[in-house]
């Protein structure tokens, strides 16, 4: 059977909603599954009989694959139907997540989280890829309520991972219940037309020499994703762990981290509006000082527990549009093609690898404090980032040069 050919302008009106209403679904769901092994990392630590050190390798496998993932993610969705390939990446995800209650091996463990990650980057750089095709230059509002679908998927999974923990035992089998929801939502996305890619049809490409010619500054935004990426991923994936003890048990402490991601979507939200007003380099300062501030704070007074729900809250607040702002910062000084923003989104996934691995090493031996200093000294480096890639900036500026938003921005 012939593949149908992916409409050339988009639909209008009810029928655009229909599509983007099946993505904002999908990406429920990845928020659900990203931050899926925080809350469940004790019930994995016992079933595979583990250690926290070495039960960390999951943040890492998931992110390895992830990036894996999102690297073959932008090709796929330039050589087929775009709909068909995330709901493909749904099903292979709910084939892999419906297995994970049943290994007992750290080491399968590990696979099946490495081919979760994989999945999950396809279907992340394919929700903000096709939704740019879908609304083109209307997209902002729609992107912004995609980014927002995540963090509701991200805010509400410690809470069903409790609820399913009470009533059933066992918070692992919550995996059992995301991969049921996963099947519906990839049949109501195939059966949904997929956008054209207004890039393919107007035959405009970034070429490598571009690429090249602001190797500098794409290596810093890159590394700039990598800390505050990589400090979002390690405080949101150890949070549980570190809150465990000082709130009593372990459900106050998967509501302490269902916190941190409503602060997260909090801070989305009223990020749109004050993204009309201020500039991005302005936003970023605002984020970076609100992150510092919060886990200075969470330092200095590591045994009270209001502190801990201010600052988890507020961290989450002021990470939560440090990824849009840096791909705006970003635009205004270098052209953005999909080559370049893959760059950035590695540069995350690097920092999301390797950050809460870094934690893992350092719980059992230093304590639990050691997520807050891994987390502040990420920061105290984005800082560090930020004023060098504002010092080389204002040497390149991108000027009047085309932007193309055809792989989207992550919104992890």
């Amino acid at each position: 059977m012939a593949m149908p050919t992916p409409q050339s302008s988009p639909p209008c009106g009810a029928a655009r909603m229909r599509i983007a209403a099946a993505y904002y679904a999908a990406f429920v769901l990845l928020g659900l599954m990203l931050t899926s092994v925080g809350p469940a990392l004790d019930a994995l630590q016992q079933q595979a009989g583990s250690t926290a050190g070495s039960i960390s390798l999951l943040f890492t496998a998931t992110a390895l694959g992830y990036m894996a993932g999102s690297l073959t993610g932008g090709r796929l969705y330039g050589r087929l139907e775009g709909n068909r390939v995330v709901a493909t990446a749904l099903l292979c995800l709910a084939a892999v997540t419906v297995t994970v209650p049943l290994w007992e091996s750290l080491w399968m463990l590990i696979a099946v989280f490495v081919l979760i990650g994989i999945s999950l980057g396809v279907l992340d750089v394919g929700g903000n890829t096709l939704m740019v095709w879908l609304y083109r230059s209307d997209v902002p509002p729609y992107m912004s309520a995609l980014h927002l679908s995540f963090g509701v998927g991200a805010f509400v999974g410690p809470l069903v991972m409790d609820r399913v923990a009470v009533i059933t035992g066992d918070a692992i089998n919550t995996y059992w219940l995301y991969a049921g929801l996963m099947i519906p939502v990839a049949v109501w996305v195939v059966m949904m037309p997929s956008p054209g890619s207004p890039v393919a049809a107007a035959g405009g490409t970034g070429g490598p020499g571009r690429v090249r010619s602001h190797a500098v500054m794409i290596g810093l935004i890159a590394a700039f994703f990598f800390m505050h990426i990589g400090a979002q991923t390690a405080f949101g994936g150890w949070i549980y762990s570190y809150s465990r003890d000082l709130v009593g048990s372990e459900t106050a402490a998967r509501v302490v981290n269902s916190a941190f991601w409503g602060g997260l979507v909090l801070g989305r939200i009223i990020a749109i509006p004050l993204a009309l007003r201020v500039a991005p380099r302005v936003m970023l300062e605002i984020n970076l000082a609100g992150c510092l501030a919060t886990i200075g704070i969470m330092i200095l007074l590591p045994a009270s527990v209001p502190v801990l729900w201010i600052g988890t809250v507020g961290f989450g607040m002021a990470v939560a549009s440090m990824i849009p702002a840096s791909i705006n910062l970003a635009a205004r000084r270098i052209p953005i093609t999909g080559q370049v923003t893959s760059m950035f989104l590695v540069g995350g996934s690097l920092g999301s690898m390797s950050l809460p691995w870094v934690v893992g090493q350092m719980f059992e031996t230093r304590g639990r404090g050691s997520m807050l200093f891994v987390t502040g000294a990420a920061m105290v480096a984005a800082v560090l980032v930020f004023a060098a890639l504002l010092t080389r900036s204002r040497e390149h500026r991108a000027g009047p040069e085309s932007i193309s938003l055809s792989q989207g921005v992550p919104p992890v």
